[in-house]
């Protein structure tokens, strides 16, 4: 049976605005008009200095940012963020691998940084809607820190969050619990998250008192490329993130 990863809360597409020097307009951009200093604002959030260091199977210009602000219907409170979209020929259209001729994997890392302007971060959420079924998997990766290096997987320390969601070739990811990352070298103190989870969507604090955070997710879908093994499905339409005070 195909298992299925996608966020349970409401989202609205917000108006976005797209700044370049002093120019703005509200749109949804293809993530590779956001390289070389272009960034959106979602409400109070600041999202600026997008990079994508790796792309496997795909390009940039097949995802397309979109500003989205998230109602929790239990308690009102807000989230803002990025929901990324899979697009082909500029039109919605998920990245899909079935064994039936073509690649066998596709692979991509996109870096940013978000800013609170009034006030201070405290969670991050991520989500995607993907699935997976037979000898195939997907792994998404979401990892937040305010040091850009350990955010950009340059050495580990207490300041990164990290999220893991998966189903890979049949095995959900594990429920791992509150994880500790030490403190290296006379650095901040330990903190907890949660690293790896089944769950449809998952939500993890922020290392406190930063103002800006970088931010990196990595998404890697494959199929089995074995001789004599049926190779499974995989499609990913979209994936989010989102941020609270």
């Amino acid at each position: 049976m195909a298992q299925i990863a996608q966020s349970k809360m409401t989202g609205v597409l917000v108006a976005t605005a797209l700044f370049c020097g002093a120019m703005a307009q509200a749109q949804a951009t293809p993530l590779d008009k956001l390289f070389g200093g272009n960034g959106l604002m979602v409400g109070s959030l600041v999202f600026s200095d997008f990079a994508a260091p790796y792309f496997n199977g795909a390009g940039p210009s097949n995802i397309d940012v979109q500003g989205i602000v998230v109602t929790d219907p239990a308690t009102g409170t807000q989230q803002a963020g990025l929901r990324f979209v899979v697009i082909q020929s500029g039109v919605p259209n998920p990245f899909s691998l079935s064994g039936k001729g073509g690649a066998h994997e596709i692979g991509f890392v996109i870096d940013y940084s978000v800013t609170d302007t009034t006030g201070q971060l405290k969670t991050m959420s991520a989500s995607t809607n993907s699935t997976a079924a037979g000898q195939a998997g997907y792994l998404f990766t979401t990892g937040a820190s305010p040091n850009a290096s350990i955010a950009h997987n340059v050495g580990v320390d207490s300041t990164l969050s990290a999220l893991d969601i998966c189903n890979w070739f049949g095995n959900v990811c594990p429920d791992g619990g509150p994880s500790v990352i030490q403190a290296q070298g006379g650095g901040p103190s330990p903190i907890q998250f949660p690293l790896f989870t089944g769950a449809l969507s998952a939500s993890v604090p922020l290392y406190p008192g930063a103002s800006t955070y970088y931010v990196q997710h990595e998404m890697d879908l494959q199929i089995a490329n074995k001789k004599g093994t049926v190779a499974g499905t995989v499609t990913m339409r979209e994936f989010n993130a989102l941020f609270s005070e």
